[in-house]
């Protein structure tokens, strides 16, 4: 099979008008085509700007790597368009598998085109490449509809768990009592520090006396500690209220609202930090368990009542003194918010079990596509 050096399997392409994304239209007569992973990335409406795409192109987003199949026509975005015009002899659907097949470095924002230019491309006869395609395309589709049904199922999961946790929420009686929950005889909220004494980012250590808990270290159902950074022991005693003591709740309140931890035995941490988006939850252990105050505060509960008070656009934040105004509903007696806590942990996990598996199988998946496409350009279909 002869291969051709990847730039003479092109034709000499001339582009039109590229628009600039803060100019695109939510809708309009032509499509705009850019390199972001939305095929579609807006609308154009003057029709001296359409690209005519005689025959198919791939566009190629030589800053994202971005690879998308056209053959319709368009209007270019910003800067980071290619267009991929094959030759005669080289069909257009094959060109854009060929694409698909190389796996090139990433060089973050850098461009990658010239990445491409060493690249040799393989071209049996066109009855070859076109029966290669029609097998690739009926692969790819059965993937693509199992992947869909793969989602569909993994947020159905995630659905039915949400559904379980409402209803034990909302179906209280007597045993129940409703409470605010910036009230002090239950929960005691500690905002995070701030003020002159807050670490600056020549104060941070890779190890050391005190975790700082960084937002990222706060997951929506648990603490995460793959990365961690520390402040000395002086600069701890320097700062203020907002340090952690066991069986504390925290929540993340700035940027990603809601994402909580438990401050348990299962952290092996002693000394740890707040930072200034997240605030402490201290609950009054006679009334109210830190288990089940994590389980209320994660609920459909407060999230639709954070959803109508979350603050900024670019920045989303909770203030403390809308916060505090919330109302929950509590068990009266600790005996009854355990037994919650026991049924919607063995829930938990096994959806998060379910999902594990579902998200192995789009894993899976990919890897299939990935392999399948390897085949077809080593000549093994």
């Amino acid at each position: 099979m002869k291969k051709k050096l990847f730039e003479d399997c092109l034709e000499k392409t001339v582009y039109t008008r590229k628009i600039l994304r803060a100019d695109f239209l939510p809708n309009g007569n032509f499509p705009i085509i850019s390199q972001e992973r939305d095929f579609i990335n807006g609308y154009w409406n003057n029709h001296d700007d359409v690209f005519q795409a005689k025959r198919p192109v791939i566009i190629f987003g030589d800053h994202t790597k971005v690879i998308k199949f056209v053959d319709f026509d368009f209007v270019l975005g910003a800067d980071g368009v290619k267009i991929l015009q094959p030759i005669d002899e080289i069909f257009g659907k094959y060109f854009y598998y060929f694409m698909m097949s190389v796996e090139l470095e990433n060089l973050g924002y850098a461009r990658h085109y010239r990445l491409l230019r060493d690249l040799r491309v393989p071209i049996p006869p066109l009855p070859e490449q076109k029966r290669i395609v029609t097998i690739l395309d009926q692969a790819f589709a059965a993937i693509e509809t199992a992947k869909a049904n793969t989602e569909k199922n993994q947020q159905n999961v995630r659905e039915l768990f949400e559904t379980f946790l409402e209803n034990i929420f909302s179906n209280v009686d007597d045993d129940w009592e409703e409470k605010k929950l910036g009230d002090k005889d239950l929960i005691q909220i500690i905002d995070g520090d701030r003020g002159v004494n807050y670490p600056k980012k020549s104060d941070f250590l890779d190890h050391g006396y005190c975790l700082f808990l960084n937002t990222k270290n706060v997951r929506p159902n648990g603490f995460e500690f793959e990365t961690t950074m520390f402040i000395n022991e002086k600069k701890d005693k320097a700062l203020g209220t907002g340090k952690l003591k066991r069986n504390d709740v925290v929540m993340t309140t700035r940027g990603t609202i809601g994402n909580l931890g438990i401050y348990n035995d299962n952290v092996h941490f002693d000394n740890i930090r707040i930072n200034s988006g997240m605030l402490i939850f201290r609950p009054n252990t006679k009334l109210i368990t830190p288990e089940f105050l994590f389980e209320i505060l994660r609920s459909g509960i407060m999230k639709t009542q954070i959803s109508k008070f979350v603050s900024g656009a670019a920045q989303p934040q909770l203030p403390i003194k809308t916060l505090v105004n919330f109302r929950i509903p509590v068990p009266k007696k600790i005996s009854i918010q355990q037994t919650i806590v026991e049924k919607l942990q063995k829930i938990y996990f096994e959806t998060n079990r379910l999902e594990g598996n579902y998200q192995q199988k789009l894993v899976e998946l990919d890897e299939l596509k990935k392999s399948i496409l390897q085949k077809a350009f080593n000549g093994e279909l």
